[in-house]
């Protein structure tokens, strides 16, 4: 990746990105998935998953009392981790200003 960047520096740098992926997704879900470029997962999340998980997080909860609110709530935080284990498909430029 960067030739200039110790071992340490790069698994530091690494983990900023995949803190950063995760804190976009909790956000928007499917912003980190962006933010590493993978475009394809971040399309599906935000327009499919989001709305999806949304209207069954709503509908669930007219049937358990509320309860099925919890399910976006789990969307969110499955969305989160996955952004953060995603490989980073981003071009690194030797700065790292990205």
């Amino acid at each position: 990746m960067n030739d200039l960047l110790t071992t340490r520096e790069q698994t530091e740098l690494n983990r900023e990105h995949d803190v950063m992926a995760a804190a976009l997704s909790v956000m928007l879900p499917g912003a980190g998935h962006f933010y590493k470029a993978q475009y394809g997962a971040g399309l599906a999340i935000l327009l499919i998953g989001l709305p999806f998980s949304l209207w069954m997080g709503i509908l669930l909860s007219l049937a358990t009392l509320g309860l099925g609110l919890l399910l976006p709530v789990a969307f969110w935080a499955m969305v989160a981790t996955s952004a953060y284990f995603a490989e980073d498909r981003r071009k690194h430029h030797i700065a790292n200003v990205l």
